[in-house]
């Protein structure tokens, strides 16, 4: 069944505070065209500035999540970690499934079904862009599980 998100929001390394282009992070639920981006860094390891950056999803409650399909921006190259947790803080999800080289549609799928109210989708490589640069855009998400 498919569940939806009551909320999306960027997510740093530091949790919520600094999570990139928070402000376009809503539209992954909202208007999937235009979709969110990381901001755009020199190297695909974010210029040894983070560990990585992320789309934190709110589910509203507790349910149960067996696969998350995201749209990402047609160039490969991102490696993406399906983490789930109870709270939305950095240390409290647990890494479900990564794909690693991807671009395009992806179905990241947990190993069996997991209960949490957030799912962080969390890149660790980002793809290039062009001119030197590199970035991630998810244009929509699907969360597939149990209420």
């Amino acid at each position: 069944m498919v569940l939806t998100p009551v909320n999306a929001t960027a997510f740093g390394q530091d949790g919520t505070a600094d999570g990139d282009n928070p402000q376009l992070a809503g539209n992954v639920l909202r208007d999937p065209v235009a979709g969110w981006m990381t901001d755009w860094y020199a190297t695909s390891t974010f210029g040894s500035l983070a560990p990585g950056t992320g789309l934190l999803l709110d589910m509203g409650r507790t349910v149960t999540v067996s696969a998350v399909r995201v749209d990402l921006g047609s160039a490969p190259g991102a490696t993406l970690e399906l983490r789930a947790g109870a709270q939305p803080v950095t240390g409290a999800f647990q890494t479900l499934a990564v794909q690693q080289g991807t671009g395009g549609a992806v179905t990241l799928t947990a190993p069996k079904p997991v209960q949490a109210r957030y799912v962080l989708l969390w890149f660790t490589k980002l793809p290039p862009v062009g001119n030197g640069t590199y970035q991630a855009i998810v244009h929509g998400v699907t969360v597939t599980g149990q209420q």
